[in-house]
């Protein structure tokens, strides 16, 4: 079908209407059928790194001024990128298929034979940012899953995502499938974006990943239901019985690695009764790296170089960079105190000695991920071995947490009888 780019409204229509076809069309599609595509996907993103490398740096230099270093991580490919891509493919191509599974089963009084089995969504709206390797990931995920879906990138990684999304659908249509069960919205419009929230009548779920400005716009425009992926305010609580050395590895790596993700580091909680020298010790570390600390009149007292945070609610703030908030807590339930007013919910790390403390946080803090002595950068979909992820959710309903094939599944109510009637 001949796609009009520049009327939005057939547009929108055109994609939910193909989505919601194809992704009729995926229920039936075997196993082996979708690991076949899925190799194929692998395969030829490696063959073709040269052409993903020039597209990814055409949007580069077209946004190397308008981002930030961070944001400009996030859109950069290179070999190891695309190979963690080709990589990935070839993980979830070998997955146990999500589908068919038997969640429950028994037999009910009357004899009729009742179970609850593992099905697809049908078709997904995935919104995304400025990463060109989540169109790989969030196609991936949602085929194995059995789902069509519309993928809306970040017009910065149009480029790169369009040659990507066009080698999956090449590989679909090359094995005899349905070529829209993977599609790309070309058109950067937001207004677009609009038009294809309201669609509820052909796309089953959205999935939001990005800042916290998109994800509240979606959920306040959207008549689909919506999974969100709200930002990663996740903090690291250091206990007075924590290894320093521990401490000061863990919190190099959950701030610095990289800046730009959702599960960096964002506050650095200290148990008031640490040795003081130790907290100099580890912010020096920090701040030696280009760390920034804001914080508290407390903080700015006992640490040199801590910038004012102004209002308390200034520590809900995702810095994505080489910045972060500092406070002083008494003890584990202080930093339990603390995250639960100023968490988004997404992943929070303790480093301790103290059983009695590791127990405490990791019954006490309400995150989709909690880190007992870890870096908090472990909260990922390919780290917890579900090959990749569409995002790490941080509702409560259907799915928490990073998610993988599974989280794409919802389930449905099989009754067999031998002629029953209700009485």
């Amino acid at each position: 079908m001949s796609i009009n780019y520049s009327n939005l409204e057939q547009y929108a229509d055109e994609l939910a209407n193909l989505a919601k076809k194809a992704g009729r069309n995926l229920r039936t599609v075997s196993a082996e059928k979708k690991a076949q595509v899925l190799r194929l996907v692998a395969e030829r993103i490696r063959a073709q790194k040269s052409e993903i490398l020039a597209e990814n740096a055409k949007d580069c230099e077209a946004f190397k001024d308008k981002l930030s270093e961070a944001m400009l991580d996030r859109l950069t490919l290179n070999d190891a990128r695309i190979e963690a891509m080709a990589k990935g493919a070839e993980e979830i191509a070998e997955f146990t298929d999500p589908l068919g599974r038997v969640l429950e089963s028994r037999e009910l009084p009357n004899g009729i034979q009742i179970s609850r089995v593992s099905v697809p969504m049908g078709a997904i709206f995935f919104i995304y940012e400025s990463r060109p390797n989540v169109t790989i990931d969030g196609a991936c995920l949602c085929f194995k899953s059995g789902n069509a879906v519309v993928l809306r990138g970040g017009k910065e990684s149009l480029n790169s995502s369009k040659f990507l999304a066009g080698i999956f659908r090449k590989a679909l249509a090359d094995c005899g499938l349905d070529q829209d069960a993977v599609q790309l919205v070309e058109n950067p419009d937001h207004a677009l974006v609009t038009l294809l929230l309201q669609k509820n009548e052909a796309l089953d779920l959205v999935i939001p990943r990005g800042g916290e400005r998109l994800i509240r716009a979606v959920v306040e425009q959207s008549k689909i239901p919506v999974i969100k992926h709200f930002n990663g305010i996740c903090h690291v609580y250091v206990d007075k019985s924590a290894d320093i050395e521990m401490a000061r590895e863990i919190l190099i790596n959950a701030k610095t690695q990289r800046t730009g993700v959702c599960n960096a580091m964002e506050c650095v909680l200290f148990d008031r009764a640490l040795n003081k020298a130790s907290v100099l010790s580890l912010v020096k570390t920090l701040q030696d790296k280009g760390v920034e600390f804001f914080g508290d009149a407390e903080a700015q007292k006992e640490i040199t170089n801590v910038q004012d945070i102004g209002d308390d609610a200034n520590y809900h703030h995702e810095y994505l960079a080489l910045k972060a908030s500092v406070k002083f807590v008494d003890g584990v339930k202080g930093a339990c105190d603390h995250i639960e007013k100023y968490s988004s919910r997404h992943t929070e790390a303790i480093v301790a000695k103290d059983t009695a403390a590791l127990d405490y946080f990791a019954a006490n803090v309400d995150s989709s991920s909690v880190m007992l002595n870890a870096s908090t950068r472990f909260a990922d979909g390919g780290q917890y071995g579900l090959g990749a992820e569409v995002g790490i959710s941080t509702d409560k309903i259907h799915a928490r947490g990073p998610m993988g094939v599974e989280s794409l599944c919802t389930y449905k109510w099989i009754l067999r009888g031998t002629g029953q009637i209700r009485q």
